[in-house]
């Protein structure tokens, strides 16, 4: 995908090289999500995977059987007393109780797991619990760390910064490059500021608190520039389903909905890394970002958060991507279980 300008503008055009390879920005989107919509069909879906139910019976998240087996060997006891596990039906329901009774409960089943599982997820605590909304309640709270064993559907805030030349009218995006001693994703190319909604902060809290955190940008500058731009949606699983047999933590599936956000800059605020979680700050031109998407440099959901920057910009179209339409109905993908709005 080669920049060029037309009438003065940026433009994105299609090359032989890409029509050569059958190059498209679905790829981006095969990065994240790859779970096809007759999932349930798959037989080993329908043989290791429960689907995790409130006490009311509404299906609020997947739960691989070798994760309910894990919980067992870990805290049997608690694990039957927070759950009923329903072994024909392939559920896991929540026992009736209060709101408070079920994150204490399974607040413990997470600290057990914590200092007694093999599973790397749980080993990457943060100390931030995710809700779980149903009938636009949290009914339950999750630590962060348990979002992949639960199949929860997790939110979170993307942030696009950039910058226009005044004089060339050119785009740049300033991209924070991932510490190397993240445990997940290290060194890989992120957007200006992302996070996860962690309880109770709201959807723009969030964004403010991030912005100041991870960017050192003031809240002045943030709430002068900042613009809604939209949701993504998709269910994190980035592999073809025909090859896994749901018995292994990378067979986790997780519905993430990110919020995004657009920050145009002026040219005299730059960002600087603050909270220990960036390495460092780079302007990069819409060429750059092309390239380094095409050659995932980028974190997969910050590669899918950029790519519908491009669409909506103007800059990926009908003319220079083949699959236009497929890619923006699967960046927005109807989740299997209650949302949070």
């Amino acid at each position: 995908m080669k920049v060029t300008k037309c009438q003065g503008r940026e433009i994105i055009v299609r090359t032989s090289e890409d029509d050569e390879r059958s190059f498209t920005f679905l790829e981006v989107m095969d990065r994240v999500d790859q779970l096809p919509d007759k999932y349930s069909c798959n037989s080993y879906f329908k043989e290791r995977v429960y689907y995790l139910m409130t006490h009311e019976g509404e299906k609020i998240g997947f739960v691989l059987a070798l994760a309910v087996k894990e919980m067992l060997r870990c805290c049997d006891k608690l694990t039957e007393d927070t759950f009923e596990i329903k072994e024909s039906k392939k559920e896991i329901w929540f026992r009736d109780g209060t709101a408070d009774v079920r994150n204490m409960k399974i607040a413990e089943i997470g600290r057990r797991l914590f200092e007694r599982s093999s599973f790397r997820d749980i080993k990457g605590w943060r100390d931030e619990r995710y809700a779980v909304w149903v009938k636009g309640l949290p009914y339950v709270l999750v630590e962060r760390a348990m979002a992949g064993l639960l199949g929860i559907t997790t939110y979170g805030v993307h942030v696009n910064g950039y910058v226009i030349d005044e004089a060339s009218k050119e785009y740049k995006f300033w991209i924070p490059r991932r510490s190397a001693v993240k445990p997940t994703w290290p060194l890989m190319l992120d957007n200006i500021v992302a996070g996860g909604i962690g309880f109770p902060h709201g959807i723009h809290d969030t964004v403010i608190k991030e912005s100041m955190e991870e960017a050192t940008l003031s809240q002045e500058e943030i709430e002068r520039s900042i613009r809604s731009a939209g949701v993504l949606s998709y269910m994190y699983f980035p592999q073809d389903i025909e090859s896994v047999k749901f018995e292994s933590e990378s067979d986790f599936i997780v519905g993430e909905v990110e919020y995004i956000y657009d920050l145009k800059l002026s040219e005299n605020i730059i960002p600087k890394p603050n909270d220990g979680e960036v390495d460092s700050f780079n302007l990069m031109n819409l060429q750059e970002i092309i390239d380094s998407i095409v050659r995932k440099e980028f974190k997969p959901n910050c590669a899918l958060v950029m790519t519908d920057f491009l669409i909506r910009h103007g800059f990926i179209t009908t003319e220079n991507e083949p699959h236009y339409l497929q890619l923006v109905n699967r960046m927005h993908r109807k989740m299997p279980f209650p949302v949070r709005n």
